[in-house]
């Protein structure tokens, strides 16, 4: 076929469609500089795109291909951006080439040396199937896609070898496929050295591996384990796709090409421990998820660790359609450093930036802070200090995150005190960002109240601290970790969907470097899913689609409650509960859909239809019931910007059912009407996140419960805040010397030389919620728009965007700070390359597009006008 005939079947194929590029919110997402990742039309070969590059003069190298996924990774060195190439004929979705980061694994957890952390099988009923039904993940491949494995570890060597090896190296190796895709020193912003060799350098991944499949029952060579163990499914065959190096970032074109290598090598499941921060289900490695879960795969991806972070915090690759989103609930015991104080041996967990056991003096005595109520201070403004006398003490304060947004660690550290001790609420240990030279640690909610006791009987009391980490029963322990991201996605759909043990969990780490260790994570809870569905295929005799396992998964599974409550977690926290893989086997019911959205109050669905299957051998009569659940209030005093813990309210709906009580004849369906009414209680204002469970119980002796996760929002989400406008969001500002000050009057930017300017203008924009379109817009002094603003820092100001994070690791309030150098991008322009604006005035407006609407400027933005800026630029050239 000629070209010319190529060209125009291509043209002819995208006149229905054109391409659409899909912006990042470049102030928060770190990418690699143009670069690319292209998905073709379905009807496209690669070499007729390759084609109708170089018809359009696009200069490019190739960064990998993808045959399921249907595109190519470039690296254009032509100009051409994104919107350009989408407009290319036969493309139908460009991303900018993204940086995922490692995953973390905490130093201070290295060495697990305590002989009585103990395995959390019997939460999920895979002690039964290992003991009583012999299931061990046989005949199943897993591929975990991460940091890469220690396949040396004796917990991977097959039966009768002292050591594990990986396939290619040896016989009967249980870690038999994989690659390296990117070698030791790479870091995201490097190029790749691939090698067929991926030994893990980094320790998170073989700690992956050993939760999916690890065995440390009898080990007997060095390092033993301090307790033994087995992980999910012992003898599943592991895929190991190593995607980091020993530090730093990945593409996720680099993550793509795994995912494909591992479909072509016959996973039947991936695990995916790489959760980011909010995201939309647009991202690529979603679209490839859903691609090949279609195609007969499972994947397991981690929601995300940032429960402190409030809700809309959910990530990445589990927000696909098909996907499992799997967020984490404690384990029962916990591995932690500790101090004794006032008689009695309490657990911390060091702040992530400290990130080490605290060593102070033996003779250290505490100081709680206090408001003027009596109530335990947060630390956060310096005036509580007045009058204290904290030199050379710890400091305990109260770990509310609400508005604790400038360092409650340097505040106590200015005041004079060695350390400070945080109360978490409102249970558990959940780590906090902290500074890299001060000691900072959470406590347990519990924990604080009983020091506060003994201080108020002693304050001579001493503090002493533990040399080694040791274990203790937790606070929260069976219920929904603090720490795990909360929903609901941009789009309100119920995402995460189901949860595993991910707190304190005791598996295998590089060799290296102690060889076992306990880590708490989504990271964690992910992988005991992927272990799961090895189990579920290996007892069934097949191998199931992905959804389909995730919808029974979820139909059985375990619905928790917080710690000390007695009513149902929000599905926004647990999705549909903690996975019981017994009873998943053993149902012969299953509901679908696997979860209902019922969207916002303007959007509500009503009227719902659910099926039940009866896929048992005799009739069956089910009743079916409501379990409301906790409803999350983040926006109740006026804020715009989500609370960290938001507050829990029984803001309950209301369900009846077309028929209670249903018979159903053996292999049938049959269709309920569900009728809902959003909840009574709540302010539409304040925009609670309210949810429950449909359960329909069998009547047969024995018979397993199976149950569908619903959520809501009452009130209108497309008046949710986007701008954090308590805290001055967005604003005009101007940058000297790195600093945000104010613009002094009648300033005029010289903009001439950008790179070398005293003073630049700076939009400073503090996101609290998802928006499908952020944009920062220019206008003339004739109202005239101009362009998209473009800023050398963080690029081009438009394209969907998730929210920030509360806090750094500093405890310092996570913002977007903007630069301008006076370069817009412009509609007209249709390459899209920053153009610098005539020296003039300009008007600048930020405008977020609301979530659930068609995307009308203005009528469907949050419009802020910060007001007019005048601007000195260089004259354009002319002509020759």
């Amino acid at each position: 076929m000629k070209l010319a005939t190529i060209l125009s079947a291509l043209a002819a194929a995208t006149l229905v469609a054109a391409g659409k590029f899909h912006p990042i919110d470049e102030s928060k997402v770190d990418y690699v500089p143009n670069a690319y990742i292209i998905e073709y039309n379905d009807n496209v070969r690669h070499r007729d795109a390759h084609n109708s590059f170089r018809a359009n003069k696009v200069d490019y190298s190739v960064r990998n291909e993808f045959n399921v996924f249907n595109g190519a990774a470039l690296t254009v060195k032509s100009g051409h951006e994104g919107e350009a190439l989408a407009k290319i004929p036969g493309i139908k979705n460009v991303w900018r080439v993204t940086l995922h980061k490692i995953p973390k694994a905490p130093k201070s957890t290295k060495k697990a040396t305590d002989p009585s952390v103990v395995s959390v099988h019997h939460m999920t009923g895979v002690d039964v199937l290992h003991k009583k039904h012999k299931l061990t993940g046989k005949g199943i491949k897993i591929g975990i896609i991460d940091t890469g494995i220690d396949y040396k570890h004796p917990a991977f060597a097959a039966s009768g070898a002292k050591e594990g090896c990986f396939g290619r190296y040896g016989k009967n190796c249980r870690i038999k496929y994989g690659w390296d895709f990117v070698g030791d020193d790479y870091n995201g912003a490097n190029t790749p050295k691939p090698d067929g060799d991926p030994m893990d350098c980094n320790g998170h991944g073989s700690h992956v591996a050993g939760i999916i499949g690890g065995n440390a029952m009898n080990i007997k060579v060095s390092p033993k384990p301090p307790q033994p163990f087995i992980g999910v499914a012992p003898e599943v065959t592991i895929g190991a796709y190593r995607v980091f190096g020993c530090y730093g970032t990945s593409a996720d074109d680099v993550i793509l090409a795994a995912m494909e290598l591992a479909f072509n090598e016959g996973m039947d499941v991936i695990n995916m421990s790489l959760g980011e921060d909010s995201s939309y289900k647009s991202n690529p490695t979603a679209v490839l998820a859903d691609k090949l879960i279609a195609r007969g795969m499972a994947l397991a991806a981690a929601a995300g660790n940032q429960g402190t972070d409030g809700v809309w915090m959910v990530s990445d690759t589990g927000l696909s359609d098909l996907g499992t989103s799997v967020t984490s609930f404690d384990n029962n015991y916990g591995f932690y450093n500790s101090f004794t104080y006032g008689g009695a041996v309490y657990p911390y967990a060091p702040s992530d930036a400290w990130n080490m056991a605290i060593d102070l003096p033996a003779n250290t005595t505490l100081v709680p802070i206090f408001e003027k109520d009596g109530s335990l201070s947060d630390g956060c403004d310096e005036d509580v200090y007045n009058g204290l006398d904290v030199q050379g003490k710890v400091v305990l304060a109260f770990g509310d995150q609400s508005r604790c947004l400038s360092g409650r660690g340097s505040i106590a550290k200015d005041a004079g005190a060695v350390a400070i001790l945080v109360q978490t609420t409102p249970v558990g240990i959940a780590t906090m960002g902290g500074s890299y030279d001060y000691p900072f640690a959470t406590v347990e909610h519990g924990t604080g109240e009983e020091m506060i006791a003994a201080w108020r009987k002693n304050p001579k009391s001493r503090i002493a601290w533990s040399k080694r980490p040791s274990t203790f029963t937790v606070e929260n322990g069976g219920s929904p970790s603090v720490f795990s991201s909360l929903g609901l996605d941009g789009e309100l759909r119920s995402k995460p969907d189901i949860a595993a043990p991910g707190g304190n969990i005791l598996s295998t780490y590089t060799l290296a470097d102690g060889g076992y260790t306990v880590l708490s994570g989504t990271s964690m809870a992910s992988p005991y899913i992927a272990g799961a569905h090895a189990l579920y295929m290996q007892a069934k005799n097949a191998k199931p689609r992905g959804d389909e396992i995730r919808k029974v998964f979820k139909n059985t599974a375990t619905i928790g409650s917080n710690f000390g409550s007695k009513t149902k977690a929000s599905a926004a926290k647990q999705g549909a509960g903690m996975v019981n893989v017994l009873s998943a086997i053993m149902t012969t019911t299953s509901i679908s859909p696997d979860h209902i959205d019922l969207l916002d109050s303007k959007h509500f669905k009503k009227s719902v239809k659910i099926s039940i299957k009866n896929h048992g051998k005799h009739s069956q009569t089910y009743t079916l019931s409501h379990v409301p659940a906790d409803a999350l209030n983040s926006y109740n005093a006026n804020n715009t910007f989500p609370l960290g813990i938001p507050v829990i309210e029984p803001d309950y709906a209301t369900v009846s059912f077309s028929a209670s009580k249903v018979k159903i004849p053996a292999g049938k369906t049959v269709k309920i009407t569900l009728n809902f009414k959003e909840p009574k209680k709540g302010k539409a204002s304040e925009f609670p996140i309210y949810s429950g469970f449909i359960i329909a119980t069998p009547n047969s002796k024995g018979g397993v419960p199976v149950h569908v996760p619903y959520t809501g929002l009452k009130g209108d989400v497309s008046k949710v805040p986007m701008q954090d406008t308590v805290q001055g969001f967005p604003s005009l500002m101007a940058q000297q010397d790195w600093k945000v000050v104010e613009i002094p009057a009648k300033t005029v930017f010289d903009l001439t030389d950008p790179e070398n300017a005293e003073l630049v203008p700076v939009i400073a924009s503090r996101l609290g919620s998802h928006t499908p379109n952020f944009t920062i817009r220019v206008f003339d002094d004739k109202k005239t728009f101009v362009g998209y603003l473009y800023s050398n820092s963080l690029g081009r100001a438009f394209g969907w965007a998730g929210r920030v994070s509360s806090t750094s690791f500093h405890g310092k309030m996570m913002f977007s700070r903007w630069t301008w150098e006076g370069q817009v991008l412009t509609d007209a322009d249709p390459t899209l390359e920053p153009v610098t604006v005539p020296s003039g005035t300009y008007q600048v407006v930020v405008a977020s597009q609301k979530k659930l609407t068609k995307g009308d400027y203005p009528a469907d933005y949050e419009v802020f006008d910060l007001g007019k800026i005048s601007i000195k630029t260089a004259p354009k050239p002319a002509e020759e």
